[in-house]
């Protein structure tokens, strides 16, 4: 313990340990020469020269070298463990942790509910779980950047870290989704009172280089019992709960109940009920007008989805397309979409811009570009008067197969537009993973981040990076005079919302004067007010 204290490197001290040997042989060696063989005088003279002596300087050599080389070997095997040990640390850490946060992921996540299931016992208090995420996140991504994204999600881990108590732990499952996985939890009140505490604690405005970030967000709490066998389960409840929790306004938390699977059940049927929808023609295309700003003039027409059902009667698209995305409904109902809009808008007399949204899983068809191609031809329909609205994450799977489609599509005429804000301004055209030719920007989401305050500040200056690169912006949400000024005073070429107009059909769309310098009829009024505003 002392030589290891004085001497750290193990090699060097297998050397020193060797060298004592070795001399304390040889000491012996001679000792026992001069004693036994020998005089004093010339004893040791003699016996080193003897061959007894040199065999022994020898063996000492030997030995000493021996040990040494054991000691190299044992220290260079000892470096080895010790960096095997690092790295399987480190691959245990990218396996078991979120690279963003630090947080634990989804497969510790699952160890721990398994171990909790395994060792629970009969009287054991059940566990929670505590499934949340941010309302909104999508529109701060979209307005500030992923940077601001990626900070407010740090932000609140940390935040959830330390509100953490004893037997509790925080995961990050992707995206904005987190879990709060409580051991031994208590009662269901006093599980209401701590999600009230984090909710206060955690949404609150985090501070950014671009501005102060409001953060808001649901949670759904689902209890283990004896049904719950894995994670998944008990996720899928936690989901149906805090699906629950978001059809309420603000921060709200709910737990799983046996109603909720019944509201499930609702869904599937919903979705059977949108299948025969679409074979007994229940669907019908609608086209919103999209304005000039400067002279209130029809541009172009945003297509919209309407379903008559038998017994709710109309339907707009929010109300189903969830769904329909979600049961691969889109495919067929998109592509009916897209055929009937082009062939109504083919007979107009005046020709207008059809901006129609697409959905990620249209794209991923490897044969969608050729089905909006056929659709044009089959309509004799102006490929350059088609805007298609992409999602941004329209490349995140099978991006080769979406990336393919839009680049035919373009090649023939067609143009492609974006819908979110961080698509649109944040990358635009110079750094997007597919070139755009638009960008739509939601006035209610820039309100929402910016602030009525800073709103035409905000707006301002979104539009001069889009003009920056000279990409056109179509605003939408502008629902009143006071939207429609504030578009205006920011420079919007194009806007679109409750003041553009209703919904309207076919018929209706065709008769509306379509002159660049023509007002809509709904907005002469209007426009008379803005000039002496």
């Amino acid at each position: 313990m002392m030589l290891k204290s004085y001497v750290p490197n193990a090699c060097k001290r297998y050397a020193i340990a060797g060298l004592a040997i070795a001399l304390v042989t040889l000491l012996a060696a001679s000792a026992y020469e001069m004693i036994f063989g020998a005089g004093l005088a010339h004893g040791g003279y003699e016996f080193l020269a003897s061959p007894f002596g040199l065999a022994a300087i020898a063996a000492s050599l030997g030995v000493t070298i021996l040990v040494a080389g054991l000691g190299y070997r044992h220290d260079r095997l000892a470096r080895q463990i010790r960096s095997e040990r690092a790295a399987t640390e480190q691959l245990r850490q990218a396996a078991y942790h979120d690279s963003l946060t630090g947080l634990r992921n989804r497969h510790a996540l699952n160890e721990d509910v398994q171990r909790i299931i395994r060792n629970k016992t009969g009287n054991a208090a059940p566990a929670a779980l505590l499934l949340f995420d941010l309302d909104r996140f999508k529109s701060i991504n979209d307005t500030m950047g992923h940077v601001a994204g990626d900070l407010v999600l740090k932000t609140l881990a940390d935040r959830l870290l330390s509100y953490c108590k004893p037997g509790q732990r925080v995961y990050r499952l992707g995206g904005d989704e987190f879990v709060l996985l409580w051991e031994r939890a208590p009662g269901t009140e006093t599980i209401s009172n701590f999600c009230e505490g984090l909710a206060a604690f955690v949404f609150r405005p985090v501070e950014s280089p671009l501005g102060v970030i409001d953060t808001d967000g649901s949670i759904g709490i689902a209890v283990s019992d004896a049904s719950v066998a894995t994670l998944s389960e008990l996720l899928k409840r936690a989901d149906l709960a805090l699906y629950h929790a978001k059809e309420r306004p603000g921060s709200s938390h709910s737990f799983f109940t046996r109603d909720m699977d019944s509201e499930q059940q609702k869904r599937l049927r919903r979705e059977a009920e949108m299948r025969a929808g679409v074979d007994k023609g229940e669907f019908h295309v609608d086209f919103r007008p999209v304005l000039r700003a400067g002279t209130l003039s029809i541009s172009g027409f945003t297509v919209e989805l309407r379903w008559t059902h038998p017994e709710e009667g109309d339907l707009v698209q929010s109300q189903f397309m969830a769904t329909a995305e979600s049961s691969g409904l889109i495919l067929p109902l998109g592509k009916w979409m897209l055929e009937r809009a082009l062939a109504d808008a083919s007979g107009w007399p005046e020709k207008a811009d059809i901006i129609l949204p697409v959905y990620a899983l249209q794209l991923r068809d490897p044969g969608f570009a050729a089905s909006v191609i056929a659709a044009i031809e089959a309509a004799d329909f102006d490929p350059d008067r088609l805007v298609l609205v992409v999602q941004s994450n329209a490349t995140s799977t099978d991006g080769a197969i979406v990336l393919g489609n839009l680049e035919r599509l373009r090649e023939k005429g067609v143009k492609i537009s974006v819908s979110e804000l961080a698509a649109s301004i944040a990358g635009l055209s110079m750094t997007r993973a597919f070139p755009v030719d638009r960008v739509h920007l939601d006035l209610a989401g820039i309100r929402k981040i910016a602030g009525e305050g800073r709103l035409v500040q905000m707006l301002t200056l979104l539009l001069q990076l889009a003009s920056t690169v000279e990409t056109p912006v179509t605003l939408s949400g502008v629902d009143s005079l006071e939207d429609l000024k504030c578009a205006c005073d920011a420079g919007a070429e194009h806007v679109q919302g409750k003041f553009a107009g209703p919904r309207f059909c076919t018929l209706q769309a065709a008769r509306f004067p379509m002159a660049a310098d023509d007002p809509a009829p709904i907005a002469r009024s209007a426009l008379a007010l803005l000039r002496t505003a």
